[in-house]
């Protein structure tokens, strides 16, 4: 009688391993990373007297709370970036839950979206990885678990472009205009979708009069999805560019006890009213424009080359809690001194997803060269291209302040690139390309972990 063979663990473990990720599906990894999102959104909690505030939260709930108090504020963005913190607000009180909820599930319902346009190329599987190096990523995590306003205008991005690869033009114009009415980055997306359908274009040769007839149609919606609403919040809530106030004297005098008191009259004038879209991007230039020259930023953060460059990192800090541990003997005498983190929210992308511009850039490049670029391919290096080489011109020639965060843009064209790199490496070798993708995933989900920003071990 044969004996049975007996596994060696770690190949147990990989078959372990094996088994359960091939048991994974979108649904699980949107629960996860929505709980993932529940769990930090609630560090800090204390909401109290103004506090709380992580990051650029400190502009944003304010704007979020005018909005509902009708008054006119942050007009360096446009407003739709800020309804959602608004209708938390409304929903769920003044607090970290109502000014977070909505951008964290905006935050999860673009991974779904990003596989969903991954599913139109790849398999499900490697649809999968996709969404999963998009939702893992540091910064699209952290920027989507406050109120900050970069995630709306990637989530109307990302439908935008599911919808225009499934046909329906029309509603891929009008998610476009919400991704530029989100945030002005939003641009960057419909630049992206330009440079695609240049090249489908030219390669089925349909230009002609009905396809610019089409164009032109898509870019009229496109401006007045943007352009309606700016209007109609310009009507309602009168924002202005200026104000100047005039502090007066006032002399008041009692005859009844033969006194006089001198008062200060406050008077607040508003100057450059805001009435129209064209004034209201007019402004968005203006204010970008006059945030020049690096100050007191680190250059890793400056510079857009400096983001896929391994020199230097240093990520912005966006809020930090220490806790200092001291060991002392009985006489007092302290034996050693260490400090922790248990809230650490941090400006740093996950460098497993940012690094792959190295490999995805060269693999994309040669298929374009060689004609052999696929639809995915050309998209990859459209929307890396779109997203990431104007920030060049910015910093070059604008001289504009940069932050690394800004580069959050350029992710979803990461996460689409990295099953090409690995398709194309493992060479027609399913087995090969599934263990790269296991490994890139997972020293992805290991970095992420390392920069997530609660420690729950360090709270003593």
């Amino acid at each position: 009688m044969q004996e049975p063979v007996k596994l060696e663990p770690a190949k147990a473990v990989l078959g372990y391993l094996k088994r359960a990720a091939a048991e994974i599906n979108i649904t699980h990894l949107l629960l996860i990373l929505f709980a993932l999102h529940l769990f930090a959104l609630s560090f800090p909690s204390d909401t109290s007297n103004g506090g709380g505030r992580v990051f650029d939260e400190a502009f944003y709930v304010p704007a979020a709370q005018d909005i509902l108090h009708g008054v006119a504020s942050n007009l360096e963005h446009p407003f739709f970036g800020k309804v959602w913190g608004a209708l938390g607000i409304s929903i769920f009180g003044d607090n970290f839950f109502g000014w977070r909820i909505f951008y964290a599930l905006i935050g999860v319902v673009s991974v779904w979206v990003m596989y969903e346009l991954a599913k139109i190329f790849f398999s499900k599987e490697n649809a999968l990885f996709a969404a999963s190096m998009l939702g893992f990523e540091s910064v699209f995590f952290v920027h989507t678990s406050l109120l900050l306003l970069d995630g709306p205008p990637i989530l109307f991005g990302l439908l935008g472009f599911l919808a225009y690869f499934k046909g329906r033009q029309y509603l891929s114009a009008l998610a476009f205009g919400l991704s530029i009415l989100s945030k002005e980055t939003g641009v960057f997306f419909l630049l992206a979708l330009g440079l695609y359908h240049l090249w489908a274009s030219r390669r089925s040769r349909s230009f002609n009069l009905r396809s610019w007839k089409s164009v032109l149609r898509f870019v009229a919606i496109v401006v007045l999805v943007v352009g309606i609403p700016l209007w109609t919040y310009d009507s309602a809530y009168l924002p202005y560019t200026s104000s100047t106030v005039v502090l007066t004297p006032e002399v008041v005098i009692n005859p009844v006890a033969n006194s006089t008191t001198t008062t200060t009259l406050t008077t607040t004038t508003h100057s450059g009213y805001v009435t129209n879209p064209l004034q209201n991007l007019q402004y968005y230039f203006t204010y970008q424009s006059s945030l020049v020259g690096c100050g007191q930023v680190n250059a890793w953060n400056c510079y857009p080359w400096s983001w896929i460059l391994p020199l230097n990192v240093g990520p912005l800090q966006y809020f930090v809690s220490t806790v200092t541990v001291k060991t002392s003997l009985p006489n007092g005498t302290v034996t050693s001194q260490i400090q922790y983190h248990p809230i650490d929210w941090q400006g740093m992308g996950n460098l497993v997803v940012w690094y792959s511009i190295w490999l995805i850039v060269p693999v994309t490049g040669w298929k374009l060269l060689k004609r052999k670029a696929g639809e995915a391919d050309v998209l990859a290096a459209c929307l890396i291209a779109a997203t990431y080489l104007p920030l060049f011109y910015i910093s070059l020639v604008s001289h504009r302040v940069e932050y690394a965060f800004y580069f959050i843009n350029t992710d979803p064209g990461l996460a689409l690139g990295i099953p090409l790199v690995t398709a194309f490496l493992a060479r027609g070798s399913e087995r090969t390309e599934r263990r790269l993708l296991l490994l890139w995933v997972g020293a992805a989900i290991i970095f992420f972990m390392f920069y997530f920003p609660v420690n729950p071990f360090a709270f003593r």
